[in-house]
Formats: C-alpha cells, structure tokens, sequence
C-alpha cells in the first residue's frame, strides 16, 4: 500500500555507439594454402551488409566477383574463381558492415588469405591531395601495377587492365596497400566513376607517381579482435609516405558546349574550351555579305554574335575550329527560343524598344583598385556624350566618359573621385543608338566611393631562395575568389594595397611554363600539375591598417 520510488518506463541503457567485433572466421583469417571455395565471418550481433558490390575490394582482383551474403551474425563470401597459385589475396569490406541497430560502422575490416605458404607482408603508403587547393581526396582509388603484360605497353596499364593490388583513400587521403609482394610498381590514383577500376572517361581525375614505387616493410602493430589477424600500422607522415596530386586532365577534344538565342539578333556560341582558329559560316546567305560582328569573352572561349543584315528567317550556321567542322546549328534570329515563351509580356521581352545599361561595380566604388564602367546590351553606331552628368554633394560635372572596346559596347566613366562620396550619373534618353537602331532610356545610377580609412594594405616578403622560379601570387577570398595577383620571379615583397578589409588566404602558383595560369597535368607526357602553396595562415586585414607577413617558398 505503500512505495517509496515513482513507477516509470525503463530508460533502456546507454545508446550503442560500438561497431560489430569479429569472433571468428573460417577458414582462419591469414590462412595459408587456402583452397575453400568460400568464407564465413562471424560477428558478436546481428549485422547488416550495405553496398557490397560498391564497398567491397579484393586485390588482386578477379575475373568473376565473388558473392556476399549476409546471413544473421555472419557473411558468406563465394568465391566464384579460380585462385592463382602462391598469391596473397585480400579482402577489403570498406563501410559495408553495420550492427542493424544502430548502424555502427566497422570500417576497413580485412581479410587476407594465401594460396602458397606465405602471407606477402610489404606496404605502400601515401597521401593524395587536390593538385588545385591541396585538400585531402577521399575515397579514391590507389592501384598498383606490374610489368608483366607482354602485349600492352606499361603507361597503357591504367585504361586497359584492371590493377594487380586496389584500395581507398580515407578522410584524410591517406591509403595504404599492404600484404605486397616483393617488386617494383607502378602507382596510379583514379577517381573512378564508371567502377571499372579502367581511365576511360574524361571526368576521371588521376594522379600518377613519377617513377616505379618500391614496397617496403612495416612491423604489426595492431591486432584484429579475433587474436589471429594483425596489421601494420600505416604511416602518416615522413619519408615512407607519397604525396601525389590529383588532377584532371584537359580533354583535347573540342566542341560545341552550348549555342542559344540570347536576345533578338543576338546569338551566343560557347566553345569546350578556346578555340584556335575559330570559324563561323553562314550556309544560306550569300558568302559575300557581312552578317554579324563578332565578340569574343575575355577566356576567349565564347563569341557573341550580333546579327546586322537582312538575313532569312531561320539562319544555318557552321561552326569550325580550323578545319573542323564543330557543329551545325539554325537558329531564328528576330524570334526568343521556345523555352522563353513562359515569361511575362513575351512580345515586349522579344522585342526590346530600348538598350540594356549595367554597371559595374554597384554598390561601394572602390575608385583606387577598379573602374565605374557600364555595358550596353548591343553594340552602338551612334552616340552623344555630352549630356553625361555626375551629381554630389551639390556639385554637378561632366565627367570624362571613354569607349573600351571596337564594338562600342563597353565605357568607362572617370573624374576626380571623392573619398565616401555619394554619387549620381545621369545618361539621357538616346545618349547611345544601336547598329539596330535602338536607343537607351533615361538612366540613373547611384553609388558611393570608399572612404580610405575603411581601406587596408597587406605586404608579403616572399623568400624563393629554396625554391627559385617563376611564382603566380594571389589573394583569395574566403568563398576562394582571386581578388588580386601579381608575379614574381626573385626574392622580395610584394605589396597588395587599398583592399577591402576581410580574411584572406594567399596563394602560390609555380608557373612552370611562363604562361601565366595554372595548368594541369598530362599523365602519358609525364607532366604532373603545376605545384601550388598557401600561406600557413589566414590573414586578416583590417581598415586603416598595413599586415606584414614573410613567406618561404
């Protein structure tokens, strides 16, 4: 009748956070003359196997792939082929093995096994990192081969074959191969997409070791929780482990990306990537006639066309580089794509009375680093600019306006700026008439320009003495947007000024070839990727302030 504690449900234990344990195998883990045609792996709980085909990895691979079945606590594995004579096998179960509770993963669990009388006991180890920002690549693919195919060459090895050994790098890049037989190898990295272990796709990004890697031995340090099993323990850093840079090679094929009607009598083709010697043939008109002019991005790699002749309704175009035919393409010049008949008030959209202005920048001007200029939507035959006002403070002027490029598109607008001034520039109604003629309308654009307090300056003094050549140096943005770069050559400062204050990371390019860029690799040229450094730190600039760092190379 009475108690002395409150009756509640059973708050049922800690949560499970331990991943499954092996209890035992059979045949034992590390057999030797192993001839079983399958394997039973016995765990201390039910447990579930997830993306087999995906996760699973035996090297050296085989013809046939074996089967694996979960059944209750333990996994089957079938071997479904012939085994080589005196090889050591091993069988990678990657992420595949959860307890089916709480999906506690047991990661990289291994089982090796040996046809002969021995179990090969050699190791590689390395780290891969992205060639362009030097993070750490996981869940690629180190594969390594021999030089014992009589009819492919050695370099073909990677699109013809699959590897001899195979295994995966983890969060932090790093792979280890272990259980490797004495010899030398070639090293290959592949992000595989198709799950062939073969280079045969153009998105596939590779990296590759410059000369043949040689295994070496590293003592068990670790021990498996059935008492029969150990593995060596990889090393992370120091001269055992390879660095290696994956890349993507430059398809050299060149196309067609993308060709679309962008406004009335203005047509846009966007090449793969620059084109050589780029050509664009009119097929229905006479060769005789100029029909556009022509415009090409700043990467060269699309052209702007903007139709000026009276041309047919539909308008047949060839596309070249060179000699080679790219594409063909039709297109309705004076008529918006089927895909823009959604929009709103489509007659007007299609047929615009009026020139498009923007400006560039918007917002705060940073007259010390950049230039107001504004771009017009078609190219200008006709133009009066001298009804350009600036307005501030009171004060009105006419500023000096200046044509940038051959098809009068783009201009720039200068005076004697202000610091943190607010500004106003007015365009007039039909200050500019297109080759079509259209005019603009009435145009206001506000602004304000930075106050030189607000601004800060950063001065590196880089030392190149280890490792003299000639450098790309930039400044990056937190998103990794290149705000600023300079080049150099020979030890000394370099000094980025006026910017805006923010973090910023600093990075180097070793620019191999003078071309100013960044270039990938070629792995059959045997040219790996142009090597590229950060700043140890990242650096904050502050308004009104002047950072100095000093950087080794």
């Amino acid at each position: 009748m009475f108690h002395c504690a409150n009756p509640v449900t059973p708050e049922g234990g800690a949560k499970d956070i331990s991943p499954p344990v092996v209890l035992a195998c059979e045949p034992p883990n590390s057999s030797t003359h192993f001839s079983s045609p399958n394997i039973q792996i016995t765990f201390n709980e039910f447990i579930a196997l997830k993306s087999a085909s995906s996760e699973i990895l035996i090297s050296p691979p085989l013809s046939k792939k074996p089967d694996y079945k979960q059944r209750g606590k333990s996994i089957i594995v079938d071997i479904n082929d012939s085994l080589a004579a005196n090889t050591t096998y091993i069988i990678n179960f990657g992420k595949s093995v959860t307890d089916i509770t709480e999906g506690n993963i047991l990661s990289n669990y291994r089982y090796v096994f040996s046809t002969g009388d021995h179990i090969d006991s050699l190791s590689i180890s390395g780290q891969v990192t992205n060639a362009f920002d030097n993070k750490p690549v996981p869940e690629v693919f180190a594969q390594l081969y021999l030089n014992n195919n009589d009819t492919i060459p050695f370099d073909s090895l990677p699109y013809l074959v699959p590897p001899l050994y195979i295994t995966e790098t983890n969060d932090q890049g790093i792979f280890t191969v272990e259980n490797l037989r004495d010899g030398s190898y070639k090293l290959f990295i592949l992000d595989d997409k198709s799950g062939d272990f073969l280079y045969n796709m153009p998105a596939e990004q590779i990296a590759f070791s410059d000369s043949l890697v040689i295994p070496y031995f590293v003592p068990p340090l670790l021990h498996d929780s059935t008492g029969q099993d150990s593995v060596a323990q990889p090393p992370t850093s120091g001269s055992d482990l390879l660095f290696l840079k994956l890349f993507e090679e430059v398809d050299s094929t060149q196309e067609i990306i993308k060709s679309e009607l962008v406004m009335n009598d203005l047509f846009r083709v966007i090449y793969k990537y620059p084109p050589r010697s780029p050509e664009i043939i009119a097929l229905n008109i006479d060769s005789s006639l100029t029909w556009c002019m022509e415009e090409f991005s700043k990467k060269m790699d699309t052209v702007l066309l903007f139709v000026t002749a009276d041309i047919p309704d539909t308008l047949i175009l060839e596309v070249k580089d060179g000699e080679t035919i790219l594409d063909t393409i039709s297109i309705t010049p004076t008529k918006l794509a089927e895909d823009k008949k959604s929009k709103k008030n489509d007659d007007e959209e299609s047929k615009p009375a009026r020139i498009l202005l923007t400006w560039d920048p918007k917002g705060t001007f940073n007259y010390l680093k950049s230039q107001l200029t504004g771009q017009l939507s078609y190219p200008v035959s006709e133009y009066d600019l001298s009804g350009f006002l600036l307005i501030s403070d009171g004060d009105t002027v006419v500023p000096s306006v200046e044509f940038l490029d051959p098809l009068m598109r783009r201009f720039k607008v200068t005076t004697s700026w202000k610091e943190g001034t607010s500004y106003r520039l007015i365009v007039p109604d039909s200050s500019f008439i297109s080759y079509n003629g259209l005019s603009n309308d009435t145009v206001i654009h506000t602004f304000k320009t930075i106050t030189l307090r607000d601004l800060g300056s950063l001065a590196i003094n880089v030392n190149m003495d280890d490792n003299p050549g000639d450098y790309i140096i930039q400044i990056l943005s937190e998103k990794g947007i290149v705000v600023e770069e300079t080049f150099l050559n020979e030890s000394g400062q370099i000094k980025f000024a006026f910017i805006i204050p923010a973090k910023y990371t600093i990075k180097a390019i070793l620019d191999s070839n003078r071309n100013r860029r960044w270039d990938t690799g070629d792995y059959l040229r045997k040219i790996q990727p142009e090597t590229v450094s950060f700043f140890k730190k990242v650096i904050e600039v502050r308004g009104n302030w002047d950072v100095e760092e000093e950087w080794k190379l």
